[in-house]
């Protein structure tokens, strides 16, 4: 074992990498600067697991280029330092003898009004980011943010019944103006060019759509401990995940139930045009009185957790996931998902509408500056299975934070989401256009939309069919036009249109219209289209 330390100790001090290694926030817009060039058919890079570190885009694309303001006009006051900080810099940096600290603002003032309630609403947010490196190999990232907010209708009914905002963290109080908070954490190491350590507090997203039906960034943030190994045309990543749940408070104390996931994906480039993804994922309880926690069964960092799973005997909730991606041309790139959270062949084959046929499917594309130089469209549509995502209890589904895992809708429904994205110099403009049918539980049955109801209390054995129940149609619209201030940070002035149609079968709408103005900085996403 000595040996053993010793020798780990010496490759770990004398890894190398070509350049400065760290991640890059998880956002949407920040991430297609560098898709045209990941999505390229000349490129190696695995685009399936997010968030994107800097060694992979620095040897494809022009990273230091795309992260700067070339539109800038070399004006006086772009010479002066409120100028310079305002517009193309960070707001303070520390460089010295391989240390690099940056320090950032992050920060939204904008307001508008939702004209079908006649109701004012905004958001108020304070905070900072601080990330750098140091060395070639060491990186870290911390966020904080403090907000404040009053939301459109659906948004605070939601907050209301689960008493977290969505993709965000607890309210502190439900009878006011919504009060919250949100921090984020990481520190990362790497080993050569080829293993990369990193331990946080944050999110991940698996799959190259819009939407993850295998693991996305929908949730609150959550403690977790990633290896992500990169070698020949593969890229495997062990991610051990401490979850929350909100719905049953623990009888010893005040703080909540806690179950743990661990995931394991495997990409595979095939040739220069196809990419495979595996996915195997487990969801388990913490339990004080049977003295069980993590569980190191499941740390096993190869792949095939379920024979593990089987040989201990254990209630604990198993997912498969597969994630497909082909470069038509280098425009143009074709992706798809299906998770498999129950499968028995026979089951689907009778065609039964067995209760337990639990998957979810996914199929989109898309395209970079096709026709026109920075115009990205995509279009995908997602398909979910009544009970998908769901378990015995909420202590071991598919979800954290009364938030689900994968699709911000749970479970059986049918989506098409479209996205245009059209940058001229520093303004954009966004269009989104989501259509989906989804069928929701009547009294107290239970027919598969919701994930943290038990399955055993299935209303039907046989018969289930996708968007059962009382369906519902909803037609959601998001325009955006804006002006990108400083790509640093992502400080952009924006203003936009939202608009929602609820609408049940044989029922009323239920209409949201908001119109909206204001600044802000956007380095996480977020999912208000449900």
């Amino acid at each position: 074992m000595k040996k053993f330390l010793i020798t780990f100790l010496f490759l770990l001090l004398s890894g190398l990498v070509c350049s400065q290694d760290y991640f890059l926030p998880l956002n949407r817009e920040w991430n297609l600067r560098y898709e045209p060039w990941l999505n390229s058919v000349e490129s190696k890079a695995h685009t399936s697991f997010r968030p994107y570190r800097t060694v992979e885009i620095k040897t494809i694309a022009p990273f230091d280029s795309l992260n700067q303001n070339n539109y800038l006009k070399d004006g006086k006051f772009h010479r002066t330092l409120i100028g310079r900080k305002l517009l193309k810099e960070n707001l303070f940096v520390i460089k010295e003898d391989g240390v690099t600290i940056r320090f950032n603002p992050l920060f939204e003032l904008s307001g508008g009004t939702e004209t079908e309630e006649n109701k004012t609403v905004f958001t108020n947010t304070r905070g900072v980011w601080i990330d750098g490196t140091i060395g070639e190999r060491f990186s870290f990232s911390t966020t904080f943010r403090e907000n404040q907010g009053q939301l459109p209708f659906y948004l605070d009914a939601f907050t209301r019944k689960h008493k977290v905002v969505p993709n965000d963290g607890r309210v502190k109080d439900l009878y006011s103006n919504f009060d919250y908070a949100n921090v984020s954490g990481t520190i990362s190491f790497s080993l050569k060019k080829h293993f990369n350590f990193q331990l946080g507090h944050d999110k991940n997203f698996i799959g190259d759509g819009y939407r993850s039906l295998l693991l996305s960034d929908n949730a609150y943030s959550y403690p977790f401990f990633k290896i992500s190994t990169t070698f020949w045309k593969i890229k495997y990543v062990n991610l051990y995940t401490l979850l929350q749940d909100l719905q049953i408070p623990a009888p010893d104390d005040s703080r909540f139930k806690r179950k743990y996931g661990t995931f394991h994906y495997l990409d595979i480039n095939i040739g220069k045009r196809f990419s495979f993804g595996v996915m195997e994922a487990v969801i388990w309880k913490a339990d004080s009185i049977k003295g069980r926690s993590f569980d190191f069964n499941y740390a096993n960092p190869i792949i095939f957790i379920r024979p593990v799973e089987f040989s201990i005997g254990s209630p604990d909730n198993m997912m498969l996931g597969l994630n497909l991606k082909y470069k038509l041309t280098s425009n143009i790139t074709l992706y798809g998902q299906a998770m498999l959270d129950e499968f028995k062949i026979s089951e689907v084959r009778s065609g039964d509408g067995w209760w337990g046929n639990k998957q979810a499917f996914q199929a989109g594309v898309k395209t970079a500056d096709l026709l026109v130089e920075n115009l990205h469209l995509q279009t995908e549509i997602n398909y979910v299975r009544p009970f998908t995502y769901s378990h015995r209890s909420s202590l071991t589904n598919y979800a954290h934070f009364n938030q689900s895992l994968a699709h911000p809708l749970g479970s059986n429904f049918i989506e098409s989401v479209s996205i245009i994205n059209y940058n001229y110099k520093n303004y954009y403009l966004r269009a989104q256009l989501n259509y989906t049918i989804l069928g929701a539980d009547t009294g107290q049955s239970n027919l598969g939309s919701d994930i943290f109801k038990s399955y055993d209390t299935y209303s039907f054995e046989y018969g289930n069919k996708i968007t059962q129940g009382l369906e519902y149609t909803l037609m959601f619209a998001d325009v955006r036009l804006g002006y990108l201030v400083n790509p640093n940070y992502n400080f952009v002035v924006e203003g936009g249109v939202i608009m929602r149609d609820d609408k049940p079968e044989n029922a009323d709408s239920f209409k949201t219209m908001m119109i909206t103005f204001g600044i802000r900085t956007g380095i996480t996403n977020r999912y208000l289209d449900f």
